[in-house]
């Protein structure tokens, strides 16, 4: 079926689920290498710009699997660097977690910096060093 005679509503859900598949891609061709951090960060911008762009596009279904793709994509390209041992941090607190909510990293020495936008006087929301998680996501400021 040609594209030009989809609902419009049709055509965003094509190019979400496009986005999506190719964040996909690059997680699958992860797990042997990390010379695809260029590619994957590529995709992870083209999919924050098509979520910014349609935002209505998205069921929490393409949001949910986005952002374990995410996951797995910073767990895997972490794993391709060299084996180091970390000092875990004690929870501050606010916090419920004492590991990254989307990679399961725990927190430790490398959680140094808090995200400006989605962190707030009451409680500042740590970036995760592997997979860049922070409060944005649950926000729903950006997607992954």
């Amino acid at each position: 079926m040609p594209n030009a005679t989809l609902p419009a509503a049709e055509k965003q859900q094509r190019r979400v689920e496009a986005a999506i598949e190719q964040l996909r891609v690059v997680v699958v061709k992860s797990r042997g290498s990390s010379d695809v951090a260029d590619e994957a960060a590529q995709a992870i911008e083209q999919l924050n710009a098509l979520y910014a762009e349609i935002k209505d596009a998205f069921t929490p279904e393409d949001v949910r699997y986005a952002n374990v793709l995410r996951g797995y994509l910073g767990e895997r390209l972490a794993a391709h660097e060299p084996k180091a041992s970390h000092t875990k941090k004690a929870k501050r607190k606010g916090d419920k977690l004492d590991h990254c909510w989307r990679c399961k990293t725990p927190v430790d020495e490398r959680f140094n910096d808090e995200c400006p936008s989605c962190s707030e006087k009451a409680y500042k929301w740590r970036v995760c060093p592997v997979c860049a998680a922070c409060g944005c996501q649950r926000a729903g400021k950006v997607l992954i």
